[in-house]
């Protein structure tokens, strides 16, 4: 079975390492209960991960009045070492901050989602976060595969970045396309297509030639999901699987929600040949997607 996860964003499950764990294994929970005793595979949204930057962050981060104002509030908390990045490596403030919690971010990531996985025997595409390759100075967003044994099996860095994720937002760096890769697993060939990745061809065409079956296209819309925005999304895993014909199945996760003055909408979806198996009922609400068996 595959598990589509439009997961709500709610602050109080980034308060803590501890919360973020919990939220995440009572999803999981939810979805074993429904999956049985099935081989399982649960896909998570876009950037849930990013968000544990904040976990464990004083009062004086929470209490302020916009995201902007918190990361600001974040960076003057670990100022001396945010300084030392950006003397050492010549890079942004944001970039800055990333480098000095990267560590603490995806132990608490990670973490959460490894537990998961071993404690209710799944597969997990656990979403993305903004996670630092090795010891440079890059920072990609980046969508982990997760085994059932708890190991982080393969990592997918986006190639294109929204305004959110460029110098103006998050400072985070795009990865060559050559990075993009497919992944064997159980339930086909999966290939992974962050968010705006699965509208580029270049992305979807080097996924299919390497022989991925499945897309998973995990997203984070930071907009209104309005009447333009729904018939621009078809440009995605849609055209993808049912226009096209490049893959057999797609797999579209998406974060809703808000967290100060950052919103995400959007209507989660799984695709076949034929059109939606399954679609979100909203465009604001939690809800979790099923699509039963392995590929035919």
């Amino acid at each position: 079975m595959i598990a589509c996860v439009q997961m709500k964003l709610r602050a109080e499950d980034y308060r803590s390492e501890e919360s973020f764990r919990a939220r995440i294994m009572e999803i999981c929970a939810q979805v074993r209960e429904v999956s049985g005793d099935e081989q399982l595979l649960i896909v998570f949204p876009e950037h849930i991960g990013t968000f544990c930057l904040l976990c464990n962050a004083p009062e004086r981060v929470w209490s302020q009045k916009t995201f902007a104002q918190a990361s600001a509030a974040l960076l003057l908390k670990h100022a001396p070492r945010v300084l030392h990045h950006m003397l050492v490596h010549r890079v942004s403030p944001v970039r800055a901050l990333f480098l000095t919690l990267s560590t603490e971010l995806e132990r608490i990531y990670l973490g959460a989602f490894t537990e998961a996985a071993k404690e209710y025997e799944a597969w997990i595409a656990a979403g993305s976060a903004t996670l630092r390759w090795g010891q440079t100075k890059r920072v990609f967003n980046t969508a982990p595969l997760i085994t059932p044994l708890g190991h982080v099996f393969y990592r997918q860095h986006k190639v294109n970045l929204v305004d959110m994720e460029g110098r103006e937002g998050l400072d985070l760096a795009a990865a060559p396309l050559n990075y993009v890769s497919a992944v064997q697993s159980p339930f086909g060939n999966l290939g992974i297509a962050i968010c705006l990745d699965a509208f580029s061809q270049d992305v979807r065409h080097r996924l299919r030639d390497l022989g991925s079956e499945i897309l998973l296209q995990p997203s984070a819309n930071n907009g209104p999901w309005n009447d333009w925005q729904q018939e621009d999304w078809l440009r995605s895993s849609y055209e993808a699987v049912v226009t096209n014909g490049e893959f057999r199945l797609a797999v579209n996760p998406m974060l809703v929600g808000s967290l100060w003055d950052l919103e995400f909408e959007g209507q989660s979806s799984i695709i076949d040949h034929q059109g939606y198996v399954d679609r979100a009922k909203t465009h604001n609400e939690e809800e979790i997607l099923f699509r039963k068996g392995f590929l035919d």
